[in-house]
């Protein structure tokens, strides 16, 4: 008899890659144009460059491994 709600560890691999490689590049700009910010003495300007970079990183990133998982299957 087969289980119904049998986890799928692939996919929740899946999605927790997806998620961490959209996240981690808009954390990593924030605080890096936090920095430069600081170090400078604008007030937000890198903030919003930086997290504006990895926001495309982010989607990016999230593509390549979506791309990479459907041709493998």
């Amino acid at each position: 008899m087969k289980k119904k709600n049998k986890i799928d560890f692939n996919s929740l691999y899946l999605i927790s890659n997806i998620g961490y490689a959209g996240i981690t590049p808009i954390v990593i700009g924030f605080f890096l144009g936090r920095l430069i910010d600081k170090k400078v003495g604008t007030e937000g300007v890198f903030i919003i460059i930086f997290i504006i970079l990895g926001s495309v990183a982010g989607i990016l990133n999230m593509y390549r491994i979506a791309d990479k998982y459907s041709k493998r299957k």
